[in-house]
């Protein structure tokens, strides 16, 4: 037992030094912070599924973007007309060509709806990490974004119940709209700066202080509308004040008869395509991850014997050790070599026993056969056999060995 915790100790230790070290981590978020993704899927306060089925009741054409922005032109059926929702800040970053891609198509005739977190933080706004937002948002809509300096530091970061919206003028982009309002989100001021010099058109600003958030710019053939609150069309913030209507009011304006309204779920980590970030930061991975680890381990750890179970020793049996070295020199011997070696050992015994010269010094045959020609227990008939044996084995000549062990065991047992 205590060998089975020790490598559960020592595998689970190295199994989590290799994830901390080479595993990539999904990103922490806030706990209790997060309650939706802004995207057309999402049935929680953040996300957009109450628009989605609105449009569909509606029977107006929607777009579930999931991939990048240089695909629109291929997915939508009208190349002009078509609304695009984008989420911001985003939880995948947007590359630089496919801004390049966004500006043309808005510059086509299509239009842009910009919903950010600027005046106020919605929970998954929190806990994703956009450095580049104000950037991109500098480059699309021409608008820079800083804090005002005669702000007191107790209304930087000030909780407000509402933020009320009121609308700019009399405008049909803003009919029937007379009060916007979102959720009870942390609230913050920020005064919007042109870059080039010349604001877009306001369209509405804060009740309490005056400070516009939401602005509308000309963009070729197309417009960008840019609202500084995240939470205005969600499904928590669409059914407060005259939210909807503006909504309404957007699309009947900008939209043409065959047009859609294009979700930008795919840089909200919807993706149709292979994000390896993306992929690496899902929970549902990690988890799988974690249950095959710990049925490895109960595998190895359970039914695996640690060791081998000690076989009790058994003796050789002797007929079966000459056997199998009987079959291997069968096996690697040619029988011609085998019947010779049996000859010439046979005798070899005999004439280191009585001391017989290899041949006589006249010439006449070896010395051991005219021994044997001189023993009585040996016959004319076996005499022979055994040098026809013996010639044949020197020739290379097939010898049946059978017949000649059991000749020469004759032989031996007569000469002892």
């Amino acid at each position: 037992m205590r060998e089975r915790l020790l490598v559960l100790m020592l595998a689970a230790g190295a199994l989590a030094l290799f994830y901390v070290l080479f595993f990539p981590k999904p990103q922490a978020r806030s706990v209790g912070l997060a309650t939706g993704v802004p995207i057309s899927t999402d049935g929680g306060p953040d996300g957009y599924l109450a628009t989605w089925q609105w449009l569909g009741r509606e029977h107006i054409p929607r777009v579930s973007l999931r991939l990048q922005y240089d695909h629109l032109g291929g997915l939508l059926p009208r190349r002009r007309g078509n609304v695009l929702l984008v989420t911001m800040p985003q939880q995948v970053a947007t590359r630089a060509a496919e801004l390049t891609a966004l500006e043309d198509w808005v510059s086509e005739g299509n239009t842009l709806l910009i919903v950010a977190a600027i005046d106020d933080e919605p929970p998954w706004s929190i806990a994703t990490l956009d450095s580049l937002m104000p950037k991109r948002l500098e480059r699309v809509t021409g608008l820079r974004f800083t804090i005002p300096a005669n702000l007191t530091s107790e209304l930087r970061g000030s909780r407000a119940r509402h933020l009320d919206i009121r609308a700019s003028g009399t405008l049909p982009l803003l009919g029937n709209v007379r009060h916007l309002e979102t959720p009870d989100y942390l609230s913050q001021v920020r005064r919007a700066n042109a870059v080039g010099g010349q604001l877009p058109l306001e369209l509405a600003a804060r009740s309490n202080d005056g400070y516009p958030v939401i602005w509308l710019e000309q963009r070729g053939a197309g417009q960008v509308i840019l609202c500084a609150v995240a939470s205005l069309f969600s499904n928590a913030g669409i059914a407060h004040g005259d939210n909807a209507q503006l909504l309404a009011n957007v699309i009947a304006w900008s939209r043409a008869p065959d047009g859609a309204v294009v979700f930008d779920d795919a840089h909200q980590g919807l993706t149709a395509f292979y994000d390896a970030k993306a992929f690496f930061a899902d929970r549902r991975l990690h988890a799988t991850l974690g249950w095959i680890v710990l049925i490895w381990l109960a595998f190895v750890l359970g039914p695996q014997p640690l060791r081998p179970v000690p076989r009790q020793r058994q003796r050789v049996d002797e007929t079966a050790y000459v056997e199998a070295s009987a079959r291997y020199l069968a096996a690697v011997v040619r029988p011609a070599d085998a019947a010779r070696a049996l000859i010439e050992r046979f005798l070899d015994s005999f004439r280191a026993r009585f001391r017989l010269d290899e041949t006589s010094p006249d010439g006449v045959p070896p010395a051991i056969w005219q021994w044997l020609h001189s023993q009585p227990a040996v016959s004319a008939d076996e005499r022979r056999e055994l040098q026809a044996c013996y010639a044949n084995a020197c020739a290379g000549e097939r010898v049946n060995l059978t017949r000649l062990q059991n000749l020469l065991a004759q032989l031996r047992e007569r000469l002892q």
